[in-house]
């Protein structure tokens, strides 16, 4: 299970298809959320006061992962120098082929 998303999370930093996708997910998922929110403040303000801060600080680090893996992924694109583990990995089996 850590061995796979190990490479998942490798896969969204290096490789702008696989964080492409991921991105794609989460734009949806976050949607999704947002039209949940209003409801529960709504109606269960009580809940909200509760679990709001924890939903924030969910939002904020999913947001700092974000630019981070964009800002990495768009630095190994944008060079033939293998700078990620995802890279060099792929560039060890591109030469074993």
């Amino acid at each position: 299970m850590i061995g796979k998303l190990r490479v998942l999370l490798r896969r969204v930093e290096g490789r702008p298809a696989t964080q492409y996708g991921f991105h794609k997910i989460m734009s949806r998922v976050w949607l999704a959320c947002m039209a949940v929110t209003v409801p529960v403040v709504i109606f269960l303000p009580a809940f909200w006061a509760k679990i709001g801060i924890l939903w924030v600080a969910e939002i904020s680090y999913y947001a700092n992962y974000a630019t981070d893996a964009g800002a990495m992924a768009s630095a190994n694109a944008s060079t033939d120098e293998s700078i990620t583990a995802y890279a060099i990995e792929a560039d060890a089996i591109a030469e074993q082929s």
